[in-house]
């Protein structure tokens, strides 16, 4: 069985669960509670999934778990032989329509979207749609059934351009050409944060925001997802040198799985009702090109090193935004959550991690 089908028993997956588990001590509102969570197979929602199983297999906190799926041959690859426990329950739809889960429902996480540039200049529609229409759903969706919380998966994309500062509050207001191919997908998200907010205002709805910033950890999906980490980790993994599409000298706060997951927990059970979350790392803020060489020295018997070439993929589109300055975290951690992983140890956790899956797969 695969590593990824069997993941409770994976060594670095044990950690990780257990370092979100002791970040929180809310985590007895879950107990028995039905929770729907769109995109689940998504690299972020899925480790808070894979976090909902351990509570059910470690702890029997007994959660019914509703999983927003499109394919079911990735999810049962993510979650395999949990795939089939009575308490998983795929639900298979387009995001888009209305919801029709006729079991209780305590609380929603709306993680689906196309968080990728190689979307956005392909498929705009697409990317927009989950976070604006599907959000609405969802949301009209909660208020009718009285859920106890609702979390949107937001993006720090909504700040758009704006003038550097110490760092970037949920207060700040940047500019974000709306009309920009780029930005299809902040533009979207800033529609679906402004729909929440519209909820809980008016029916008291009690909706948490998360601007999720760089997170990547054990589920990236390497082999297509075109960000600039993940495609360093599939050159690694695959043994080829890294390829820098640029000067490496955008710098970006990385922040590792399974505090992002934790961070998201603490905003939906411990946030305070209709306000934003930013969720990132600033602590580890490095360049593009210091990232390439951390993860070339993960197995430095690979002898593998660091290459430039400029970017010619069709269809990618990458955000005209940039980022000077990391993002500000205080708000968030005024919740008690602290970010404990450095990118030295995340990459080297994820990367050992996936090396792990790319040899079952082809032994």
């Amino acid at each position: 069985m695969g590593c990824q089908n069997n993941f409770l028993e994976n060594g670095i997956i044990q950690k990780d669960m257990e370092e979100i588990y002791l970040s929180s001590s809310a985590w007895k509102k879950l107990y028995g509670a039905g929770i729907y969570v769109t995109g689940a197979a998504g690299m972020i929602a899925s480790y808070l999934v894979m976090f909902l199983i351990w509570l059910n297999e470690t702890h029997d906190y007994h959660i019914q778990i509703y999983a927003g799926i499109r394919s079911e041959d990735k999810a049962r690859a993510r979650f395999g032989q949990y795939f089939e426990r009575a308490y998983f329950h795929p639900v298979r739809g387009d995001v888009n329509a209305p919801l029709t889960v006729s079991e209780p429902l305590h609380y929603i996480i709306h993680a689906a979207s196309l968080a990728s540039p190689q979307y956005y200049g392909k498929m705009p529609v697409e990317t927009m749609l989950p976070n604006v229409v599907g959000t609405y759903e969802l949301l009209r969706y909660g208020a009718k059934h009285s859920v106890k919380g609702f979390l949107f998966f937001s993006s720090g994309s909504v700040y758009g351009n704006i003038a550097e500062t110490a760092g970037i509050t949920e207060e700040t207001a940047g500019i974000l050409d709306w009309m920009a191919p780029g930005n299809v997908y902040g533009e979207s998200k800033r529609c679906g944060e402004a729909m929440c907010g519209a909820y809980y205002r008016e029916f008291g709805l009690p909706v948490g925001i998360a601007r999720i910033h760089h997170t990547y950890g054990p589920t990236m999906d390497v082999r297509n997802d075109k960000r600039v980490f993940s495609e360093f980790a599939n050159n690694i993994l695959s043994g080829n040198n890294i390829v820098l599409k640029s000067d490496g000298e955008d710098c970006r706060a990385f922040c590792y799985l399974s505090d992002t997951v934790a961070a998201l927990f603490k905003i939906l059970l411990e946030g305070v009702p209709g306000e934003c979350y930013n969720v990132g790392n600033p602590a580890q803020y490095v360049s593009i090109r210091r990232l390439a060489e951390i993860l070339t020295g993960v197995f430095p018997e690979k002898e593998l090193r660091v290459e430039f070439q400029k970017r010619t993929d069709a269809g990618y589109c990458a955000s005209p935004v940039k980022r000077l300055t990391p993002v500000n975290v205080d708000k968030l951690e005024s919740l008690g959550w602290k970010a404990k992983v450095t990118v030295e140890d995340g990459f080297a956790r994820s990367l050992q991690y996936l090396a792990q899956t790319y040899a079952e797969e082809v032994s």
